[in-house]
Formats: structure tokens, sequence, C-alpha cells
């Protein structure tokens, strides 16, 4: 079975020869970036050996084989668009399941449980499917494909980790906090990567949260769409309560990003908020922890 580590080497479909155990075996399926065919001698490497690659090999077969050509490695699938998912396989396989899985969005450091969807079964082996990408309660997901045989009997697996990405995130600078209202998502990139996600709630009915991005200006609220000031503990004169981790997303201060009171943990993931973007405390913490004031803010 093939899988991945966490080396940055790049592997590409092709060509390979491998010896295991004595046996020469020819396969169509991952081999090292950049070759024409290779024989390894698998006999002699250790499992450390076979991990240095993005792709280890674990209980490595001979024949059948299968694994994907796209996604590459590292890549990262945008909500929405309509992928071509690519592998190469030996042996007798006649048909294959495709299908996706992962943690839904952790909830103060702690899971909220997973995900596993099927995308296509009893599919023939043509070496390619599309797929209009969902919305995913993740960051990343596990691609997987199974091939089987005319009988129905599993011959050769294989899965890949992709980054996922919603629709509206699409071009944010590397380092930015997005806060998708449709789906009370917050998301913290640094370095063009994911770091945080986290569930929020911003305004219900009868308050607004307004959309902004970095520049924008309203007469009430003064300019917004960045994170203008830090304060670890302050406290709101309207509502008389505390907002610790706050993170100031107005010039006024009319909005934030702040932690919550425990009581109202449930309600997180959907509209509640008198207007700003409450957040579970652990979360909250973090996240006051991680941003500099001046951090690019956008609501979508």
């Amino acid at each position: 079975m093939l899988r991945e580590s966490g080396v940055a080497t790049r592997l590409v479909a092709t060509s390979f020869m491998v010896v295991v155990a004595g046996c020469l075996v020819i396969s169509h399926g991952i081999a090292p970036a950049g070759g024409a065919e290779q024989v390894w001698d698998y006999s002699q490497l250790t499992p450390h050996d076979l991990g240095l690659g993005r792709e280890a090999v674990y209980n490595l077969p001979a024949v059948p084989a299968i694994g994907f050509v796209s996604p590459g490695i590292g890549e990262e699938w945008v909500e929405g668009t309509t992928v071509a998912i690519t592998w190469q396989a030996t042996g007798p396989i006649c048909w294959v399941r495709l299908y996706y899985y992962g943690g839904r969005c952790p909830l103060g450091g702690r899971s909220r449980g997973s995900f596993g969807v099927v995308i296509a079964d009893n599919v023939p082996h043509t070496n390619s499917v599309q797929w209009t990408v969902p919305w995913i309660d993740a960051t990343c997901f596990r691609l997987r494909i199974a091939g089987f045989d005319s009988s129905g009997q599993r011959l050769a697996d294989f899965e890949r980790t992709v980054r996922f990405r919603p629709r509206e995130l699409v071009g944010l600078p590397d380092t930015c906090i997005a806060i998708i209202k449709r789906k009370q998502r917050l998301y913290y990139y640094k370095d063009g990567q994911i770091v945080r996600m986290h569930l929020v709630s911003t305004a219900g009915r009868g308050h607004s949260t307004p959309l902004m991005k970095p520049g924008d200006y309203s007469s009430r609220r003064g300019a917004m769409g960045q994170v203008f000031r830090k304060s670890p503990n302050p406290r709101s004169r309207r509502y008389d309560v505390t907002m610790p981790y706050w993170l100031a997303i107005t010039s006024t201060g009319s909005h934030g990003i702040h932690g919550t009171s425990p009581n109202l943990y449930y309600r997180l993931g959907r509209p509640a908020s008198h207007g700003c973007i409450r957040q579970h405390r652990k979360d909250a913490r973090i996240l006051y922890e991680l941003v500099p004031v001046g951090t690019p803010g956008y609501i979508f």
C-alpha cells in the first residue's frame, strides 16, 4: 500500500522496475520524479529508508498496484471547481471506488467527529474521473482510491492528503484573517497556509456583522479590514460583558473577534452575536497570541 510521509521529494507517475524479495516487478504507478526506469532492491532497505520520500512504501505489493497522478503531492483544491482525479494502475483491476474523509473543524481543541463521503463507486478503470469539489469542514482531507477485480475483490488502494480552500478565500494575501458568514467559520492564513480554522458566531437576527476588506471605511465604524489593536480582556460598556482576547477589526472598536462565554459555546457555528465574531475561549486565546496588529481582515 502506498501512503504519504512528510518529506518534500516530488514523485510522478511513470514506469519503474522494483526488485522485491528477489523478484523483478515492472510497475507503472508511482516512481521518483525525473526519471527513466530504475531498479530498486527493497529487500536491502530498512523501514526508515522506505519513508524517505513524500510517498513512503509499506507492504509493497508486486502487482497489482494503484496510485494518483492527480492530485499531486501538496496540491490544493478550491471549493466549486471541477477537477480531474487521475490515476495509474497495474494488474487485473477492473473498477475503482473513490472517496474522501477527514476530521471536522474542532471546537476549542476538541474533536467534532469525522466525515467520509463516496465520490464515485463501481467506476470502470478508465484512469480519470471528474469531480466538483464541495465545501469541506476541514483545512484538508484524505482522498482515497481502491481498485477491485471483476469479482469485487479489492486488489490495491492508495490515498493522498489534499489541501482545501473555500471559494471566497482565493486571491487573498498570504497572511490574513478571513471570516465566511455563510459557513460561520474563521480562517487564519500565515505564509499562504491555513494555520487555524475556528467555529464562530457572527451577528444574529436584528444585529449586523459588516462585510469588509482592508481599506474599507464606514462613517459609523471608521476604517475596517485589519486588526487595529488587541486587548486581553476588555469590557463592553454597551452589553456589560467581558470580551476575552479581543482583536478590533474596525478603528472605532465597534466590531471585533473575541472569546465568548462557555454557556454560549453551543451556539458557535451559527449566527448568534450582537455583531462581533465570537469564538471558543481556547481558540480565541491561540488566535490572539498568533495574530499581530496590522494583520489584514476580511469578512465575506
